[in-house]
């Protein structure tokens, strides 16, 4: 995904407290982590073995890798 950063982190990321950025985006991926690997196994009917987030500032990406399991 490209642009994901907000306004705030766009401003953090120029600085250098450039890891806080990374830090929440860390802490963002915990606490969703159990909502999004349900979501995908609804969706894809398969179990997820794992959840890899990863953020990059400049450019601003992301991405979101779940590792699926046979079929539910």
């Amino acid at each position: 995904m490209h642009g994901v950063l907000t306004n705030a982190e766009k401003s953090l990321a120029k600085t250098d407290r450039a890891h806080v950025v990374n830090n929440i985006r860390q802490l963002f991926h915990e606490t969703m982590e159990a909502d999004s690997r349900a979501a995908v196994e609804r969706l894809t009917g398969h179990k997820v073995v794992a959840c890899i987030s990863g953020n990059h500032l400049a450019p601003d990406i992301a991405a979101e890798v779940f590792i699926l399991d046979a079929a539910l």
